[in-house]
């Protein structure tokens, strides 16, 4: 696919958010983004809206006696339909005879009309009205809570919205020790950086996970397959502490030991979480998650 206009990637947006675009209009809107950060933005945007309304506004199922009232009401309508057609037929009859008999016909028929019509109005009214308050009595308020963020969709979403490609790092180095010392020295962070088989270690962007707050974000390369491998990393008491952000309540629950993980698949991605220490590592890439696993050490443990 040729590269995209401003219009055709404005265009697409929406179909690449919902995940109903190609692969090849995909492709050619990260590519788009890259260069493009008013666009990208957009896109981020996009996102989060779907996921707020998608944690605020949970699609539930109608229950059948809504079902069966909305059906008797529709039943109901007809009905009246059928009675509005009866009516309008006698009056058709009705009419003709007065027409005969009264030397003003036209203000009888005119009356008769338009009782007619009031009477079919005011069923209408009626119909919508008992099936807008019983849809009322099944909807539950928005919850008053702030809305909650998980850390492995957010990882998702930021990996997408590049395209899984490298960011400039604040920070770069094929040094890993070199790393772990400027992240001590310039954020007292004690954090280690795991290796990946098969990967070099490109440098530490201080990404903007979500507004007003920070972490790093380990970056590595793969530069025969042409691909990036992003590692967000996460201090567990400054997790523990945001209002708006957590973990994935499943990852809590398997990640205990240090070889343990879990795979999270969100928007046909795999993120992979474990926790190290007093660190929650949340790492994607275009590949499986448990094939990225098994290049970390520890977590290519034989029991995973």
């Amino acid at each position: 696919m040729k590269s995209l206009t401003r219009k055709q990637a404005l265009s697409i947006l929406s179909a690449v958010v919902d995940d109903e675009a190609t692969k090849a209009e995909k492709r050619a809107f990260f590519e788009y983004i890259k260069e493009h950060s008013d666009v990208r933005r957009e896109y981020e945007n996009a996102k989060k809206v779907k996921f707020i309304i998608s944690k605020r506004c949970p699609r539930k199922k109608a229950p059948e006696h809504l079902k069966r009232t909305v059906l008797k009401k529709v039943m109901q309508l007809e009905t009246v339909n059928e009675i509005k057609n009866e009516h309008e037929q006698n009056s058709d009859v009705i009419n003709e005879e007065l027409k005969n008999r009264s030397s003003s016909p036209f203000s009888i028929q005119k009356h008769a009309t338009n009782s007619i019509r009031y009477i079919a109005a005011a069923a209408v009214l009626l119909f919508i009205s008992l099936v807008i308050l019983q849809l009322l009595d099944q909807t539950s308020p928005l919850p008053s809570d702030p809305v909650e963020f998980v850390v492995e969709n957010m990882t998702a979403q930021h990996f997408l919205s590049t395209g899984g490609t490298i960011i400039e790092p604040h920070f770069a180095t094929h040094s890993i020790h070199e790393a772990e010392g400027y992240l001590l020295d310039h954020y007292g962070m004690n954090m280690s950086i795991p290796e990946i088989k098969g990967a070099e270690f490109a440098g530490i962007v201080m990404a903007d996970f979500l507004e007003n707050f920070q972490t790093p974000l380990f970056e590595y390369t793969q530069s025969d397959l042409e691909e990036t491998i992003y590692i967000f990393v996460f201090d567990i008491d400054s997790l523990n502490n945001h209002k708006n952000l957590q973990r994935d309540q499943e990852a809590v629950k398997n990640c205990v030991r240090a070889e343990d993980f879990y795979v999270a698949e969100i928007d046909g991605y795999h993120v992979v979480s474990w926790l190290w220490n007093n660190t929650w590592y949340s790492a994607i890439s275009n590949h499986n998650g448990y094939d990225l696993a098994a290049l970390i050490e520890p977590l290519n443990s034989d029991e995973n």
